[in-house]
């Protein structure tokens, strides 16, 4: 037993180690230096509650708690009301095919550069945008809804729309049709099935959808900054500026009331989420009978795939626009913007950087993923419940504070400024990822192969490799995948960590698109559009394949 236990810690080791030297050390670091009060002029005072006095004590720091806590509540709401009729019309189409199919358009965009995302909602809102284009056309408008807080919550629900449906969608399959069948051989409307069975029942969902909405809208960065115009101050976009302004440890200070934000959401959703965890049940997952409202649902998920395409499409278009400025519709067509992206000072050097940092932290991230999952599935070892809470850890903290974090740190340790510092902080917040994806995986896999491997005389890593690994494959190449486009496409917390004379792609077209709004922008990210949906889709492919997004067979009948 002893020595089982010893192999299940020898392989959780790597992560341990990464996550206690670098996401530990540096949350750490940021409290220390919370500590200390900047004074004009470049003094440094060091064990001092005078910073957090101050920002406790400002009503401007309580306003900006305050823009923080309702841009996290609007985006909720928004994203739970058109999130939820979605789930529930996505459940209610029978062929899995057009299932996936639309499971699909709403998780591209994640896969999608988020600086490009949020460009492609700067020319749909803008004055000259499309929607006032259309408005227009009507005689209505013009409608300011650029660098308002409403341009950013639409953003942000187009962006965090898919963290809301999938949860939703698995109460949802967790259904027993026969529940609302009652409901209804007993006189019940089909609005009061909804309310009174339908609703109570998806709860968790609804809830769990809400909580990461919710704990990604308040650490959002980039939209805000890009979209807010300096209107929407919120704690992300006040730590950039504390920044900026050298202020460092007003800057940690915020970082901390946004984790404990964050942390007391958290806890806020956990309680609601038992408080719901009764009406829960294990019901036969089914997809239960044809809607009588069958074309209705089809016209909402046109509009639903409208409004998550239509920033890509526009971003397409502009990019041909024979104009400078961002106008609807383009007056004329023209490659010349791709001609302009390859002239770009600083781009191929941006790329390059984004490419080694995110293969070489895809790399480590997969191989130590692989081991910790392991662990944690095939052993059942003294503080498993804390090494697995410590692996997941980095999703409570919001990107922004450990940017920060990690800006403070490395600049303490000397490796500010190299590429080490940016793989080691980029492998600690992929490493949840990969590790839920390849949880999943292993969980399905078939153990007793790997155990007939061994007693046949094969080595523990020569039996894994040979008859689990085979099993887990699809799911372990598509977690690196997602892996290498989340670290590829990481802002939030890069901006922090890079030299002045360095910078990664996304960092590069987030400066880019705050200097100019011309549509080079836009020819840059068609490129990357273009990528991502192949990689979306071969990802998508390979999750079926690994049986993760598996279904009953009830569910296909």
């Amino acid at each position: 037993m002893l020595r089982r236990h010893r192999s299940a810690y020898l392989l959780a080791a790597p992560s341990l180690v990464v996550l206690a030297a670098v996401f530990v050390g540096a949350m750490l670091t940021l409290l220390e230096y919370s500590f200390h009060e900047y004074v004009p002029g470049g003094a440094d005072i060091p064990g001092t509650l005078a910073t957090w006095a101050e920002f406790l004590t400002s009503g401007y720091h309580w306003g900006v708690v305050g823009e923080t806590v309702r841009l996290g509540l609007l985006s909720t709401a928004v994203a739970a009301l058109v999130g939820y009729p979605t789930a529930l019309a996505l459940h209610r189409i029978r062929r899995p095919g057009w299932r996936y199919a639309g499971l699909f358009v709403i998780f591209a965009p994640l896969l999608t550069s988020v600086v490009a995302r949020t460009y492609g909602w700067e020319l749909v809102l803008g004055d000259s945008g499309l929607l006032n284009g259309v408005l227009g056309g009507f005689g209505l408008g013009p409608v300011e809804l650029l660098y308002q807080r409403s341009s950013v919550v639409i953003a942000l629900v187009h962006i965090l729309l898919p963290f809301m449906v999938f949860p939703i969608l698995s109460s949802l399959g967790q259904l027993d049709p026969a529940l609302d069948e009652a409901a209804g051989d007993l006189g019940a409307g089909s609005l009061r099935r909804f309310v009174k069975v339908t609703l109570p029942l998806t709860a968790p969902g609804l809830l769990a959808g809400a909580q990461l909405v919710f704990a990604l809208s308040i650490s959002s960065f980039a939209t805000p900054s890009l979209l807010g115009g300096g209107r929407v101050n919120v704690l992300a976009t006040d730590i950039y500026d504390n920044v900026n302004n050298v202020d460092w440890p007003l800057a940690a200070v915020s970082s901390y009331a946004l984790l404990i934000l964050a942390v007391v959401a958290l806890a806020i959703f956990g309680w609601l989420q038992r408080r719901t965890a009764r009406a829960e049940q294990g019901g036969v997952t089914a997809a239960g009978a044809a809607s009588r409202g069958v074309r209705g649902w089809g016209v909402w998920l046109a509009l639903v795939y409208a409004f998550v395409l239509l920033p890509l499409a526009i971003i397409v278009v502009n990019s041909f626009s024979s104009v400078s400025f961002g106008t609807w519709p383009p007056p004329g067509f023209s490659t010349k913007w791709y001609a302009n992206l390859f002239e770009q000072d600083g781009l191929g050097e941006a790329a390059l950087l984004s490419l080694q940092v995110a293969l070489i932290a895809t790399v480590i991230t997969v191989a130590i993923g692989t081991a910790v999952a392991t662990a944690l599935v095939r052993y059942r070892m003294p503080g498993r419940s804390l090494i697995q809470s410590l692996v997941l850890s980095p999703t409570v903290v919001p990107k922004v504070a450990f940017g920060f974090a990690g800006f403070i740190f490395l600049h303490r340790l000397g490796l500010f400024g190299g590429t080490a510092g940016l793989v080691a902080t980029h492998v600690v917040i992929m490493l949840p990822f990969v590790v839920i994806v390849l949880t999943a995986a292993l969980m399905r896999a078939d153990a007793t192969l790997e155990a007939a491997a061994k007693d046949l005389g094969a080595a523990p890593f020569r039996a894994f490799r040979l008859a689990t690994l085979p099993q887990v494959r699809p799911a372990l190449i598509a977690a690196a995948l997602f892996a290498f486009v989340v670290s590829f496409d990481e802002v939030d917390m890069t901006v922090f960590l890079l030299a002045p004379d360095q910078s990664t792609l996304p960092v590069w077209m987030f400066v880019y698109m705050q200097k100019y709004q011309d549509p080079t922008l836009a020819a840059l990210s068609t490129l990357l559009i273009g990528a991502a949906l192949i990689i979306a889709g071969f990802v998508a492919l390979l999750l079926l394949r690994s049986g993760i997004l598996a279904t009953k067979k009830g569910n296909n009948e």
